[in-house]
């Protein structure tokens, strides 16, 4: 059985569907006075702990992995602010995530 005609109509009936979809956005109000952090803006890799706290102050919460610490294993250490969390091995930054 030959199942090329039988996708063609199907992709054929189903177009006009996908061109129904609807978007939608949402509206997000911001202060005067808010700063809107960007990747750039957020700590790179290899920066100290101690260069992370005097530009972004005292973290929220700080999160520290649990377990033995080995060299192939080493402390993973999260700090959570309101607009971003920025992980740590040992005492230096591997990643931050920007929050929106």
């Amino acid at each position: 059985m030959n199942t090329k005609p039988l996708f063609l109509s199907i992709a054929l009936a189903l177009s006009p569907l996908a061109l129904m979809t609807s978007t939608h956005a949402d509206i997000l109000k911001i202060g005067p006075n808010a700063k809107v952090l960007t990747k750039a803006d957020a700590p790179k890799h290899g920066d100290s702990m101690s260069s992370v706290a005097q530009k972004f102050g005292q973290a929220q919460s700080v999160k520290t992995s649990k377990g033995k610490i080995t060299k192939t294993n080493p402390q993973i250490t999260r700090w959570d602010y309101p607009h971003l969390s920025v992980y740590f091995e040992n005492s230096h930054v591997i990643h931050s995530v920007v929050r929106k």
